[in-house]
């Protein structure tokens, strides 16, 4: 399984990075939302794991260009965030049902988080794509 950190805080990335990787997963970090949107795009992920706040493309308007171009990552996003308090960013995460932790979380939060989410049915890649190839 493949992950795209996608954290312009690169030691809260490198923990990110780190945590997966002890988990046996792919991980694929990038710092910059322009450049993170450009990856989706070309490459496939099992998993979208994003700071809401950052210079530039933020993870608000990252997740609605994934959404608008119909990619089947929206359905595989996890959002960490400091903001949780802000009430639009309270209503963005409910209004679109995204999973999400709180900065500062603990790693079993993160690894729990991840699984199910990877355990979520996909249109994308990974274990629900091979098994519909499969069929």
């Amino acid at each position: 399984m493949r992950v795209l950190v996608v954290e312009d805080e690169p030691t809260v990335a490198r923990l990110i990075a780190d945590v997966l990787e002890d988990e046996g997963l792919r991980v694929d970090v990038l710092l910059d939302g322009r450049e993170a949107l450009n990856r989706a795009s070309r490459e496939q992920f099992d998993l979208v794991i994003c700071d809401m706040k950052m210079s530039g493309i933020d993870g608000r308007h990252f997740y609605e260009a994934l959404a608008n171009s119909r990619s089947p990552l929206k359905e595989r996003f996890l959002f960490v965030t400091g903001d949780t308090l802000a009430r639009h960013t309270q209503r963005f995460l409910e209004r679109n049902h995204l999973p999400h932790l709180a900065k500062p979380f603990r790693v079993e939060e993160l690894t729990a988080k991840v699984a199910g989410l990877l355990n979520r049915p996909f249109a994308g890649t990974g274990r629900a794509a091979a098994a519909k190839e499969a069929n």
